[in-house]
């Protein structure tokens, strides 16, 4: 788990798609960067037998930064979830998740995540990067899965 500098957030968009049309996009990883804000680029590098990325490799724009490392997933029937596979350049540790429930024809997505940051930023300004990138996501899937 994450150490004492780690911080942690949760946001829940509602969205106008069905659940199953919301759980493709979450897990199609390689398209993340079209939508999720300061990805830059995102590349499948390992999936399961039914073809769901189970590691890809990441570069990030965090404001402060560019980032550039591996996350580790996990797929469930309504989630994906992913952990950060080694230390880099600015995170020592990242968690996080997406979450749907079926609202009947409309879709609850609740991101997760938790993020230890490697780089000397003050608490407020962890708190704030993790705020923005949870609003940020959340907003941008919804517009993307609604378009």
């Amino acid at each position: 788990m994450c150490g004492a500098m780690s911080v942690s957030g949760t946001e829940t968009v509602t969205i106008n798609a069905p659940l199953a049309d919301v759980l493709a996009i979450v897990r199609d990883i390689d398209n993340q960067p079209s939508w999720f804000p300061g990805n830059l680029s995102a590349e499948v590098l390992e999936t399961d037998a039914d073809g769901l990325p189970t590691k890809a490799h990441m570069v990030n724009d965090v404001k402060v930064a560019k980032d550039d490392f591996e996350l580790a997933y996990t797929n469930t029937d309504n989630s994906i979830a992913w952990s950060l596979v080694a230390p880099s350049k600015a995170q020592k540790a990242q968690e996080g998740s997406w979450t749907l429930v079926d609202k009947g024809g409309a879709t609850e997505a609740t991101m997760a995540l938790t993020i230890d940051s490697a780089l000397p930023l003050p608490g407020f300004m962890q708190k704030k990067v993790l705020k923005d990138t949870l609003n940020g996501a959340t907003k941008a899937l919804k517009a993307h899965a609604e378009k």
